[in-house]
């Protein structure tokens, strides 16, 4: 019996003032759907804008070094410190860690950049 009379409410129109608020509220949800429909294209573009162009971030990521003509390896020299032993070496690209003892019997780190043959860092340790 409860059933009969909400069907029967529901059939009753609206005021003049509720339906002008329906009509707002419609027109909100629309316009908040285009925006999110906007917005979700623009980064499904620039997702597939980054898919289609995977060279360019990895190119300007390189360092940019002279390279030889000649057949045989490029040569660096650099100029470690005065007493400087080398305990260990290590590689990175074009960098190259020196980790060792200086003439003071402190444990040192040398960074040289093989592009340039210049020591990048130097890295002391000191025990606490």
């Amino acid at each position: 019996m409860s059933k009969v009379e909400l069907d029967r409410e529901e059939d009753k129109p609206l005021d003049p003032e509720m339906e002008k608020v329906r009509r707002k509220m419609v027109r909100l949800l629309g316009v908040s759907i285009a925006i999110m429909f906007v917005g979700v294209m623009a980064v499904l573009a620039g997702v597939v804008y980054k898919i289609v162009q995977p060279g360019e971030e990895t190119a300007q990521d390189l360092p940019v070094a002279s390279v030889d003509a000649s057949p045989l390896p490029a040569r660096v020299q650099a100029g470690l410190p005065v007493g400087f032993v080398v305990e260990s070496v290590s590689l990175d690209g074009s960098r190259v860690l020196f980790y060792g003892r200086g003439s003071d019997g402190a444990n040192k780190a040398l960074i040289l950049d093989i592009t340039t043959g210049h020591i990048v860092s130097q890295i002391d340790f000191q025990a606490s």
